[in-house]
């Protein structure tokens, strides 16, 4: 007598019926319907435009399409419409607004775009005749990345080698990866001549001074957006052929020596001069003044004739052949004048 399970039965054996069972429980879209595809990632600036594009099936009509909206446990909502009429929108006053428009290739655009955007968005496509397809997308917007903050420091310079620093780090909120590369090349740097920090943000170089025209680019970058900088390492170690290259500390340092250096001067000179002034043997003397009792002597010039001309004072030559008339005391030649200019009156009257 043969059991239930016996090979000429209608009965499938034990093991090949489990996995049949868990086949069905695990994935009943199979039996009942398509299997979901996971969701399309896209990625968004915070304040830039996102493109939701459905793979549509080539030589299929599209009758409608309806995008819907799911930020996390949240409810899902519906937020556009395309059919016969155009394209529509259910509820223009939700957190879209005017910010939402169709292309003409079914591509869904969301503009100006805000952290809240972020979710799930669906797109129910119904193509002639009569079939369905589902699609998804996950939209995540990143804030931009700024600018990030870098320094390039020359450690020494030599004839044989030039070894310096590069520091590249991220600004700003949220996670960044910083990558490197040289000469734009995407092969990662060598071991023996480059040493990386562990946080990825400091290279640190070593290159004979005849490779090092050279460029490295620091790329600071996140899922949406990235930022690149560019050193020029034969710039940064112009100082080569073993002459140092004086860092910009020092070029301050030096600075501040010469500054101090002229104000001690400028205060040295201006005691100097203070010590010159206050001393009196440095002040010259004024010539005294001669003493008012020393006799006083004035010239006179007697006319002859009395009415004669001036010729002897006028012509030096006619005045060369006299001679001068004694100095006489100041009181003794005003006596004289007086006494005689009587007899001079009378001489004229006559």
């Amino acid at each position: 007598m043969e059991g239930p399970w016996s090979r000429s039965g209608a009965l499938l054996p034990c093991p090949l019926l489990l996995l049949l069972l868990l086949a069905l429980g695990s994935a009943p879209e199979l039996l009942f319907g398509q299997a979901r595809a996971q969701p399309q990632q896209v990625n968004g600036i915070l304040g830039g435009s996102a493109l939701l594009s459905p793979l549509l099936p080539p030589n299929k009509t599209v009758k409608e399409i309806e995008w819907s909206f799911s930020a996390g446990a949240g409810a899902t909502i519906q937020v556009a419409e395309f059919g016969p009429s155009g394209f529509e929108r259910p509820d223009p006053r939700d957190r879209f607004k005017e910010r939402l428009e169709m292309l003409s290739n079914m591509t869904l655009r969301i503009r100006s775009l805000e952290r809240g955007d972020s979710g799930v968005y669906g797109a129910r496509i119904k193509l002639q005749p009569a079939l369905v397809e589902d699609q998804s997308f996950n939209l995540t917007v990143y804030e931009s990345v700024p600018s990030p903050r870098t320094r390039s420091q020359l450690l020494a310079s030599t004839v044989e080698w030039c070894n310096l620093t590069l520091q590249c780090q991220g600004a700003g909120k949220g996670a960044v990866n910083v990558t490197w590369q040289r000469d734009s090349a995407a092969r990662g740097l060598p071991t023996d001549r480059h040493q990386l920090s562990p946080d990825g943000t400091t290279l640190r170089v070593a290159l004979p001074p005849a490779a090092a025209n050279v460029t490295y680019a620091c790329t600071v970058s996140n899922p949406a957006d990235q930022k690149v900088v560019l050193f020029d390492l034969q710039s940064i170690c112009q100082g080569g052929g073993g002459q140092s290259s004086f860092s910009k500390s020092g070029y301050i340092v030096l600075t501040l020596i010469l500054v101090a250096v002229s104000l001690g001067g400028a205060f040295w000179c201006w005691r100097m001069n203070s010590e010159k002034a206050a001393d009196p043997a440095a002040t010259p003397t004024v010539p005294a003044e001669e003493s008012p009792s020393d006799p006083q002597y004035a010239e006179i010039v007697r006319r002859s004739p009395p009415e004669g001309n001036d010729q002897g004072q006028g012509h030096p030559e006619n005045s060369q052949g006299q001679s001068c008339p004694e100095k006489a005391p100041q009181g003794t030649a005003a006596h004289e004048q007086g006494s005689r200019a009587p007899e001079d009156t009378a001489e004229e009257v006559t």
